[in-house]
């Protein structure tokens, strides 16, 4: 019987049928050995399901939620009260970890208690190799954009007290939790190795649809600041600094002409 606190590995799979097994094998080859691996299947339209159930019936450390297509915060949030384990941390179904994370992550939490978010530098693996460089994490750095990726381990109890990921984001929802998190407390640690692979692949998305990507994000990022308003303000962020941060106040200026992001403005300067 292993006295080591449980990890629930969450994994958000959305037609990852050619790399689902690969991250799944990650996790399996961890040394920490009390974790519990919960696939979540965001209504794929690919063969992810079959690999899946392949997969669990294998191995009884691996269960998995089928579900309608809800995005990847209502995913991560489905297995994270599915949960069992004392810490929760989020891998994509198209990445994948070193065999020490887990157990390097966890080291961490043992050696101070009082910590809220445990991360680590990464890499980029696939179509571009790399380390990937992640802005140090201070609050400076971290009021203007998110220093902390999804990949961080956080205690399932505090996850569920601040609520979440809010499912209303498509993107930036991991910043939009650490900032609910850490507003009051701000207790996070970067592991100073690489200990996550992230997968790059080469954007073959057409000019139209990165500009539609580039919208949702401007508007997720006035979400998240109407949001946290009384936490922007108290740390002298204001709405200038968020268009200075996008490199472009003019870009603001003709989407305020636009009567959606208008109402996301009134509430903002309501």
């Amino acid at each position: 019987m292993t006295n080591k606190k449980l990890v629930s590995i969450i994994v958000p799979c959305y037609n990852n049928e050619s790399t689902i097994k690969e991250t799944i094998d990650s996790l399996l080859g961890q040394t920490y050995d009390n974790i519990e691996i919960i696939i979540v299947n965001d209504g794929s339209k690919d063969n992810s399901e079959s690999i899946i159930n392949k997969i669990t019936s294998e191995n009884k450390t691996v269960s998995s939620i089928l579900q309608e297509n809800s995005g990847p915060s209502y995913s991560r949030n489905q297995g994270a009260l599915a949960a069992k384990g004392f810490y929760l941390v989020f891998i994509d179904a198209d990445d994948v970890i070193y065999q020490n994370f887990i157990e390097e992550y966890v080291a961490a939490f043992e050696q101070n208690n009082q910590l809220q978010l445990v991360y680590s530098r990464a890499e980029f693996f696939g179509d571009k190799k790399g380390e990937w460089i992640l802005p140090e994490y201070n609050m400076k750095n971290f009021i203007s954009e998110n220093c902390i990726p999804i990949f961080a381990m956080i205690k399932r109890e505090e996850f569920l007290k601040a609520g979440m990921f809010d499912s209303n984001l498509k993107y930036l929802e991991d910043w939009d939790l650490w900032i609910t998190i850490t507003k009051n407390k701000n207790s996070v640690y970067r592991i100073p190795k690489i200990l996550y692979k992230y997968r790059k692949i080469k954007n073959s998305k057409s000019l139209t649809t990165l500009n539609k990507v580039d919208d949702v994000q401007d508007a997720s990022r006035l979400y998240i600041y109407n949001k946290h308003y009384s936490f922007f303000k108290e740390n002298e962020f204001s709405i200038s600094n968020l268009m200075k941060q996008n490199n472009d106040a003019v870009k603001y200026k003709n989407k305020y002409n636009n009567i959606w992001y208008r109402k996301i403005f009134n509430k903002i300067f309501k």
